[in-house]
């Protein structure tokens, strides 16, 4: 019995329109909304020297409403996350100020009317479709009341509801149109903001994801350890650098991260070994790229991903692998995270070499320039490098030391 009635509880509060669209971001647009028309009808109750009402009146009213505005204004800020009840209170707050000042300057032909077009907003951001209708519906019926009320006692109300009945009726029109059309894009715009949130979890999601099996595959070559996301921030920097979209960084980063993820295809005793691989440990370790791509093609939301990690290490001359493509025909991503691989490779400490150091390796990715690498990738990374120090990965050894005669260097970059 218990349980179904927490069931039967979080069911209500799932569908409570007013419980989904009450919210910090809202209310603070409504506050600044409130604030808006708070100043405009200061500035048309002043500016109208000959006006037929009592102006200090509504000054008073409008003054009122000011600490008003003020005080929930304060109490957005000390609430993290505002109730139903505030936001109910100050609808009501709202209603009567524009009923108020409605009477106080006339009836039906008043411009402050238009304040109670500010509630029907208001009420359409916080509970929805049928709590804006219900609000504007009370509305209506506050507007002609204080419409009717005023002219009344002014003695003028049958020559005032003869000659406005087209506004009248416009304006109880409007009300219903703004109180639906507002609810409609208010619901709308936090369905957006919830897919927004959601798209950045779930990236954030992917990525973490993305990290947990790149650091599998390392765990597998310990001679690589943390390379995949020190190059990730390398490669995504270059992109950025580079004046590539931000979906096309991510995806640079993913590839980068990625990159050596076919490596969980090449025997344990090729990526393990210290020494210089023969050609057929050589011609095994060239197939990762490929092994790689065909792991991640096929996962949804990855597949974009594939051919970065297939041609990283391909180069710019055509005669890198698996396909020996040549210039431009490398995809942009592959060619950016080929330099950042083979230069992170070269400033960090590898189990079978120290540090190449930081002169060394720049020295390398210089002389690759239009062979090995792509020119424009290889001057845009120079300069990341030289300006940008949260992305280097600074050598751990002396700069001066050289690598140990275990393994080739192509080997070395290679693995």
């Amino acid at each position: 019995m218990v349980v179904r009635n927490a069931s039967r509880k979080s069911r209500r509060r799932s569908v409570d329109p007013a419980e989904s669209l009450i919210n910090l971001g809202n209310e603070r647009l409504t506050g600044l909304f409130r604030w808006t028309l708070l100043i405009f009808a200061v500035i048309l109750n002043n500016l109208t020297p000959d006006a037929n009402y009592d102006q200090g009146r509504v000054n008073e009213i409008l003054a009122a409403w000011g600490v008003v505005c003020l005080s929930t204004l304060i109490l957005l800020f000390l609430h993290r996350r505002p109730g139903r009840a505030f936001s109910y209170t100050t609808t009501g707050v709202d209603m009567l100020v524009a009923t108020m000042i409605t009477y106080s300057s006339g009836g039906y032909t008043s411009a402050f009317a238009a304040l109670f077009f500010l509630v029907i907003t208001v009420s359409a951001l916080r509970f929805g479709v049928a709590g804006s209708v219900m609000c504007a519906a009370m509305v209506a019926v506050l507007y002609m009341t204080a419409g009717a009320v005023a002219p009344l006692q002014a003695g003028t109300y049958l020559a005032t509801f003869t000659f406005d009945r087209i506004i009248i009726l416009q304006r109880l029109f409007l009300f219903l149109v703004v109180a639906v059309l507002g609810s409609v894009m208010a619901r709308a715009v936090s369905s957006h903001q919830e897919l927004v949130t959601r798209r950045d979890v779930e990236a954030k999601l992917m990525t973490e994801v993305n990290m947990a099996l790149a650091n599998a595959i390392e765990a597998k070559d310990s001679y690589t350890r943390g390379h995949s996301e020190r190059l990730a921030k390398l490669a995504g920097a270059c992109a950025e650098r580079m004046g590539l979209s931000r979906d096309e960084a991510a995806a640079v980063r993913l590839g980068a991260i990625l990159h050596d993820v076919g490596k969980i295809g090449i025997p344990d005793r090729i990526l393990r070994q210290a020494m210089a691989l023969t050609e057929d440990e050589m011609a095994w370790m060239r197939r990762h790229p490929q092994i790689g791509a065909d792991i991640i093609g096929p996962v949804e939301g990855l597949h974009h991903v594939a051919p970065l990690i297939r041609h990283h290490h391909e180069k710019f001359d055509g005669t890198g692998y698996p396909k020996g493509l040549k210039g431009e025909d490398i995809p942009l991503g592959s060619r950016i995270i080929a330099v950042a691989d083979a230069f992170e490779a070269m400033v960090a400490d590898r189990i079978y070499r120290p540090s190449l150091g930081l002169n060394k390796a720049l020295e390398e990715i210089k002389g690759g320039r239009g062979t090995h690498f792509d020119p424009q990738v290889v001057d845009t990374f120079l300069d990341l490098i030289a300006t940008d120090t949260v992305h280097l990965p600074l050598p751990t050894k002396d700069q001066g030391q050289k690598p140990l005669p275990n393994r080739p260097e192509e080997e070395q970059t290679a693995a």
